[in-house]
């Protein structure tokens, strides 16, 4: 057993300022076939040591954050640590998946419809490590998985939704009381619930105006949310987007009104207290307009995150049920950027749009990010998938609004199963050519999931098992399948710790 019994990476020593100390680690190893302790001291120089923590996965860091007050500051605190293995951690990234477990006694088929009365639901959250498959012959499709699995405790928080994780942290959202929790994977450590007050500020301000104190503001759609990351200060922020409706009696209000007016909050993870109302602007650069700027209430695929901006599409399938989307707006993606809190607007060209493929599939069947990159995902055929990528680096952002066409790219990708739009995929976190494709099923009564890794280089596609199992169960917005990036990065401020 190796042990580590002292150390010194002063904070000094790490920013170029060396007292030049050198760190003692001892290491204690059983090796006498007696009983006989043997003992081996080694003289490592702080940088050294620094090098290896930050190659180490979060789990072991927690653990040697208890040897000294060094270490404890160097993993808790130093940004500059923090930072630096979450660069390194890209290289190892890991399949998340979240799974709430049924109540005692209540068939696992009726769990969605129970959901949000349950108090006491727990979760399964399993974290893999990508490895190689197992050697075999030429019909070998399985991409094997180690997998470790964490069941939470019995009085987990109840929620509605699970956002995309975004360095590590994932955004939970109960729609019932219009709140949201931050947390983090690895760490475990997670916010408060964030409530907001915004409808019943809304309602305040018409009970002091006489000619509309008998109106109510209500939501004309479930609020949607959105979380991102601000790479120039290095803050976490998660959305709110409203579609606000007076109205004088109940019978104003379904699902086929469009709103009065919009209304966007934002909360600063690690800094704010409470939901702050925004106004969300336009870029001056765009060059086009529409009407609807929100995401798409009832989307049936996923918004992505990709170096400092939220990608969505203004449009979805089901525009003419519901009518959340305008129809007579051209086809864009909506860019919002979490630094400025501005969006732009980037046409879709017509050379995607106007490409064969059936009416059904118009649209694309997902949005993911490769490499930094917002890509599309388009039905061709029932065995192929197009892949339309945008290079919307920091030089081309003015480009694509102004509608420049020649930063997209494109690739047919076949698959070894049946592509409709019950099937989507997600970018390998880190990876430039690993995409997973979930298909979606359901088998009595249980959604499920299953997914394939895709090798862009070698054009393979191989079905994915963890720890065994092939499929997943899928319950809607209360599930999650997708992979992160392991982070030390705090969801609360220093001086205010709340681990769950």
């Amino acid at each position: 057993m190796e042990v580590l019994a002292s150390c010194d990476v002063s904070p000094h020593f790490y920013y170029g300022k060396s007292r030049n100390k050198i760190t003692e680690v001892l290491i204690n190893t059983n090796t006498n076939r007696h009983g006989a302790n043997n003992s081996l001291e080694t003289h490592l120089p702080n940088e050294i040591v620094i090098d290896i923590l930050s190659r180490l996965p979060v789990k072991a860091l927690m653990q040697f954050k208890s040897v000294c007050k060094d270490w404890l500051y160097l993993i808790k605190q130093d940004r500059k640590f923090i930072d630096l293995h979450f660069i390194r951690s890209k290289s190892r990234p890991n399949l998340l998946y979240i799974d709430p477990l049924p109540e005692k006694g209540v068939p696992h088929a009726s769990l969605i419809s129970g959901f949000e009365q349950s108090k006491t639901l727990q979760q399964t959250i399993s974290c893999a490590e990508i490895v190689k498959g197992s050697t075999g012959g030429e019909e070998e499709q399985v991409e094997a998985f180690v997998c470790k699995v964490r069941i939470t405790e019995d009085k987990w928080f109840p929620y509605s939704e699970i956002l995309e994780p975004v360095n590590g942290l994932v955004c939970f959202v109960d729609q019932k009381t219009h709140a949201i929790k931050v947390y983090n994977a690895s760490t475990r450590e997670a916010t408060p619930w964030v409530i907001s007050t915004l409808l019943a500020e809304e309602n305040h301000k018409l009970m002091v105006m006489p000619d509309k104190s008998m109106m109510k503001i209500t939501s004309q759609s479930t609020p949607i949310y959105r979380f991102g990351f601000d790479p120039e200060k290095k803050e976490h922020k998660v959305f709110c987007f409203w579609r606000l409706i007076a109205k004088r009696d109940e019978r104003r209000h379904n699902s086929l009104d469009r709103p009065d007016y919009e209304s966007w909050e934002a909360f600063t993870v690690g800094h704010d207290t409470k939901w702050r109302k925004i106004n969300a602007v336009p870029n001056e650069n765009n060059q086009i307009k529409i009407k609807d700027v929100l995401p798409p209430a009832y989307i049936t695929w996923r918004q992505v995150y990709a170096d400092g901006t939220i990608y969505w599409s203004n449009k979805e399938y089901y525009w003419d049920r519901w009518g959340t989307t305008n129809r007579d707006d051209p086809d864009v993606i909506v860019a919002f950027d979490v630094g400025t809190e501005k969006y732009r607007l980037i046409p879709i060209p017509s050379f995607i749009l106007d490409e064969p493929r059936d009416e059904e599939y118009r649209l694309p069947i997902d949005m993911l990010v490769l490499g930094g990159h917002v890509a599309l995902l388009y039905r061709v055929e029932p065995y192929v998938v197009k892949l339309w990528m945008l290079d919307d680096g920091a030089g081309k952002k003015l480009e694509n609004c102004r509608g420049n066409k020649s930063n997209w790219s494109t690739e047919t990708i076949t698959v070894p199963f049946y592509c409709d739009k019950r099937v989507g995929g997600f970018g390998v976190a880190g990876s430039n050519d690993k995409i997973v494709f979930e298909c979606r099923g359901c088998k009595k009564s249980v959604s499920f999931t299953s997914l394939y890794s895709y090798d862009r280089k070698k054009k393979t596609c191989k079905k994915i098992e963890m720890d065994g199992v092939s499929s997943f169960t899928r319950y809607s917005q209360r599930s999650l399948i997708t992979t992160f990036t392991e982070s030390l990065f705090h969801v609360q401020s220093l001086n205010k710790t709340n681990v769950t």
